[in-house]
C-alpha cells in the first residue's frame, strides 16, 4: 500500500463544512433516507430499539354472587428488542494529480456530487433490492413484503393497484404515507385518467405523495411501486463521513480484482469517504394486527416485461459481436439467445429463460452467419424474464 496522507494533513484541501454538506446531500439524493425516519446517531456499532411485542387487555368488572364488585384482572406488555447495524459505507475518487495543484479550480465543486451520488445511490440499492447488502442489515424491503404475502400482481388498472397496496397496508394496523417507485411509473400517473380522460384529482389516491427513484437504484423489472407506511422505516448515522487522500498505491476493482489506476505511474491521487450507517424496520404490534404477518409495506410486481436498451459492436472476427452496453440493467442476471427472426424472439414476462446463455457487459459471443439475430433479456433469481430488449440484428455489428 501506498503512503497515505491522513485527514490532519489534508485540512487544507477539505474544508471542515464538506462532511455535513455531504450527508445532508446523501439523506437527499438517497430516496429511502429522504422518506424514512431518521434517528439519533448512534453511540456505538449497534443500537438496540425496543418495540412493543404484546398489547394489554382491558376486561369489564363485573359483580360477584354477593354483590361486591369482583378482582380487577391482571393484563401485561411486553417489548421485544430490534438491533440497527450501523455498516460502513465507503467512495473512492481518483483525480489527477495536476486538478490537485490547480489553485484555480474548485475541487469539492466537482467530488462532493459523485461522492452523494454515489452513497444514496448504494444505500438505496441494498435497501430496496439486497443489492450489495451487508451481511448485518436486514432483507431488502422487497424480500420483506414478499415474506409476509403483501405482494400484488399489477394490472392495466392503476388506481385499484394502488388501492389494493393500501388496502394491505392498512389491514395491517398502518397508515400509508408514501409511495415509492421507478421513473418509469411517472408515465402512467399522467395517464391516470377518468371516465371523461381528465386526470383523477382530490381523492386520497391522488393526495397521496409520490417519490420518484431516479438515482438508478431502482429494478423496475422487480417491483413497480412500494406503498407503505414510511414512518416505519428508520435509519442512523454511526460515523460521519471521514476521509483520506492517497498519492501512491493502486485501485483496484472489488469485483475481479483488475487494476484501475496505479497512483504513482499515472501520477493520480484518490480521496476516500468512508460514513457508518444502518437501518430497520420496527414494525409493532398493534391493534388491528398482533400477527407475525402483519408489515407496514406493500408492493405492486410488474405485469409486463420492463424495457432493457442494448447495442452491439464488432468482435474480433466477422462471426463474433460484444454487447457493449446495456441501459437500465437491474439487479438480475443478463442472458441472451441468438437465431433466425423465428427463433430470437422477446420473451413474456415471467417466461422461464433458464436455457438462455449468461452474458455480462462488454462480453463477446460468436454467432454464426445464419444466426443474425439477438434478444438480452435479464432474468430474476428463478430464471423468469422481468426485462428484455426488442430483436437486434447483429449482423451489422453496430
Amino acid at each position: 500500500m501506498g503512503n497515505m496522507i491522513t485527514r490532519n494533513d489534508a485540512s487544507a484541501l477539505i474544508p471542515e463544512q464538506v462532511s455535513r454538506e455531504i450527508i445532508e446531500g446523501a439523506t437527499k439524493s438517497s430516496v429511502a433516507m429522504s422518506i424514512f425516519r431518521r434517528l439519533p446517531n448512534m453511540s456505538s456499532g449497534v443500537t438496540k430499539m425496543k418495540v412493543l411485542e404484546n398489547l394489554p387487555l382491558a376486561y369489564w368488572q363485573t359483580q360477584n354472587s354477593n354483590g361486591a364488585d369482583s378482582r380487577k384482572k391482571l393484563t401485561n406488555m411486553a417489548w421485544a428488542n430490534k438491533y440497527i447495524y450501523a455498516e460502513e459505507l465507503a467512495v473512492i475518487v481518483p483525480i489527477s494529480q495536476s486538478t490537485l495543484d490547480d489553485a484555480e479550480y474548485d475541487i469539492w465543486a466537482e467530488v462532493k456530487p459523485r461522492l452523494i451520488e454515489a452513497f444514496g445511490k448504494k444505500f438505496d440499492q441494498a435497501v430496496f433490492n439486497g443489492t450489495d447488502k451487508p451481511a448485518q442489515f436486514r432483507d431488502d424491503l422487497i424480500t420483506s413484503i414478499k415474506a409476509v404475502g403483501n405482494e400484488i400482481t399489477g394490472t392495466n388498472d392503476l388506481y385499484a393497484d394502488i388501492n389494493n397496496a393500501m388496502s394491505d397496508v392498512e389491514l395491517s394496523g398502518f397508515n400509508p404515507t408514501s409511495l415509492i417507485g421507478g421513473v418509469d411509473i411517472k408515465a402512467k400517473f399522467r395517464m391516470l385518467l377518468d371516465t371523461t380522460k381528465q386526470p383523477i384529482k382530490g381523492t386520497e389516491i391522488d393526495a397521496l405523495p409520490r417519490n420518484y427513484v431516479d438515482n438508478g437504484a431502482w429494478d423496475s423489472g422487480v417491483a413497480q411501486f412500494i406503498v407503505g407506511d414510511f414512518t416505519q422505516a428508520v435509519y442512523s448515522i454511526r460515523q460521519d463521513i471521514t476521509f483520506d487522500v492517497f498519492r501512491e498505491g493502486i485501485v483496484q476493482d472489488p469485483s475481479t480484482g483488475d487494476i484501475l489506476y496505479n497512483l504513482m505511474q499515472q501520477d493520480m491521487a484518490c480521496i476516500r469517504a468512508v460514513m457508518r450507517i444502518g437501518w430497520e424496520i420496527p414494525n409493532p404490534i398493534n391493534a388491528l394486527d398482533d400477527s407475525t404477518l402483519r408489515f407496514p409495506f406493500a408492493l405492486v410486481t410488474p405485469s409486463t416485461l420492463g424495457r432493457l436498451k442494448a447495442k452491439t459492436v464488432v468482435g474480433g472476427n466477422s462471426n463474433t459481436f460484444i454487447i457493449a452496453d446495456v441501459g437500465g440493467e437491474g439487479t438480475g442476471t443478463l442472458k441472451y439467445v441468438v437465431g433466425n427472426a423465428n427463433t430470437a424472439v422477446v420473451p413474456n414476462y415471467g417466461e422461464n429463460v433458464s436455457t438462455y446463455t449468461n452474458v455480462n457487459i462488454g462480453a463477446e459471443i460468436t454467432t454464426a452467419v445464419a444466426s443474425p439475430k439477438l434478444v438480452v433479456v435479464e432474468a430474476d433469481g428463478e430464471g423468469k424474464a422481468v426485462k428484455s430488449t426488442t430483436v437486434l440484428d447483429v449482423t451489422k455489428k453496430a
